[in-house]
């Protein structure tokens, strides 16, 4: 066989397998068991608070304004903040919010440390069956508690819809609809029964039909309590979880830090792959960087072939129209359809960026908030 011929087939493979996985998503985010579907019709129940912060004294008075906001009534929800040590003042504004309902301001004790052990320790002084977590860096809107609280009844775990707070620049629209697009991953794998992204912004779960222990949430590992919470759910409940696109129950999170900032929250996501244990995740995460790897490797080979170039286009386009679809309606059902302005430049250079990413995030640790971490298990 021809190196021409053997070329072709491999492109068509790769595209196809990414095209199909893309399809399925959509399918999965229009099922009528979908989120945005739901029926809202159910009582609201008392729901803990869980908040694991480290330095985040920037952040926490919008979280907790936020928070007062709230309009589930006091008497059904408490709020839990645990200090994973933090050592700019974070703890000070947090007990000047008092008057939160149930409001316990909490520490690690010495010794014990890391985001996963402050989860831990939230959850296990919640005193409500239903929890909710979220990041110290987010902004719930008024109806969130409200929402969840109903929405969630009889679920395992329900993730909430995370939308990411734009900035007039080209790469806070480039980070909001990346992330869109994790989100649209989640939602249609969740519509799928299979779901492989979770994300602890907005990630509210029960306490009678998930026991949460240092295993469940890999406190060996030091990224990606949500991911592991997530495919220890998934081996019991997988047919009773549920992603909500409604944004009655939405939190709005912030990126920071510019192009470095973007690099390395994309690294830290990746870094905790090796960990995964969970096929179809792993499936998933192959697939995706198997075809932009190939995206990469395509315009090497038609310096030598220009007949490469032929499949390099045709590749990009039918997975971009792919990625349009599934893009568009997850925007629609979330009111983000501007950020499809940027969608043609983000997808000539995803592949490299995520190349990118993916190679960081493998390769050791960094500085996290203040902590030289490893990432590897």
């Amino acid at each position: 066989m021809s190196f021409c011929f053997m070329l072709t087939i491999a492109t068509i493979a790769i595209t196809l397998l990414y095209v199909v996985l893309i399809v399925l998503l959509i399918v999965g985010l229009v099922q009528p068991s979908a989120g945005h579907n739901q029926a809202f019709g159910q009582l609201a129940q008392p729901v803990s608070v869980v908040v694991a912060f480290r330095n985040e004294a920037p952040n926490l008075t919008r979280l907790l304004e936020a928070l007062s906001r709230q309009t589930l009534d006091a008497s059904k929800w408490e709020l839990i903040m645990v200090d994973d040590g933090s050592t700019d003042g974070g703890d000070k504004i947090a007990q000047s919010f008092h008057n939160l309902p149930g409001l316990r301001l909490v520490k690690l004790q010495k010794g014990i440390t890391g985001k996963k052990q402050a989860l831990l320790f939230g959850v296990e002084l919640a005193r409500f069956n239903l929890v909710a977590i979220t990041d110290a860096d987010c902004v719930p809107v008024a109806t969130w508690l409200n929402d969840i609280s109903r929405r969630a009844n009889g679920y395992a775990l329900l993730q909430g819809c995370v939308l990411v707070e734009r900035k007039p620049n080209l790469l806070s629209w480039f980070e909001a609809l990346d992330y869109a697009s994790l989100m649209a991953v989640s939602a249609g794998s969740f519509g799928l029964k299979r779901p492989v992204v979770a994300a602890s912004a907005n990630l509210v779960f029960r306490k009678d039909m998930i026991n949460v222990r240092p295993e469940t949430l890999r406190v060996d590992v030091a990224s990606g309590d949500d991911m592991f919470l997530l495919h220890e759910v998934k081996k019991d409940h997988s047919n009773n979880m549920l992603f909500s696109t409604n944004l009655a129950g939405s939190v709005l999170t912030r990126f920071d830090g510019g192009f470095v900032g973007a690099i390395r929250r994309r690294r830290r996501w990746v870094s905790k792959a090796p960990a995964y244990t969970d096929i179809e995740t792993i499936l998933v995460g192959l697939i995706v960087l198997v075809f932009n790897l190939w995206l990469l490797v395509l315009p090497m080979i038609c310096i030598f072939n220009l007949e490469a170039w032929n499949l390099l286009v045709g590749s990009l386009l039918v997975a971009s129209l792919a990625n349009f679809c599934l893009l568009f309606i997850y925007l629609k059902q979330t009111n983000q359809l501007k950020l499809m302005l940027v969608f043609l430049p983000l997808q000539l250079i995803y592949p490299i960026y995520l190349c990118t990413v993916a190679i960081a995030g493998f390769a050791g640790g960094q500085n996290w908030k203040g902590r030289a971490v490893s990432w590897k298990n």
